[in-house]
């Protein structure tokens, strides 16, 4: 992993990548999203998924590249082991 001389804080976007087991008690839907930015952590994303994006999206709000995914992308799935989620952690490009 290299890091990037960017550290000024991007908008982020989740977005859930999967279809999702109606028992999921946070009932979330496929294509759902919400924008991070440096305000705080968005509402509505229970503290397992959370606790799954946060390293991820720290990576990648300040530059890092992992070269195992596309630049500025990282997919990451919730820990939830008998309903898990898929999200796609992507950066919000400003001009």
């Amino acid at each position: 992993m290299k890091v990037g001389g960017n550290l000024k804080m991007r908008k982020i976007q989740i977005e859930v990548m999967s279809d999702v087991d109606p028992r999921c008690e946070m009932c979330y839907h496929k294509g759902q999203k919400w924008i991070m930015d440096d305000q705080g952590l968005p509402g509505g994303i229970c503290i397992g998924a959370m606790s799954a994006l946060l390293p991820w999206i720290t990576c990648i709000k300040y530059d890092a590249e992992l070269y195992w995914e596309k630049h500025g992308e990282v997919n990451v799935c919730c820990t939830d082991a008998d309903y898990p989620v898929k999200f796609k952690i992507s950066v919000i490009e400003e001009n």
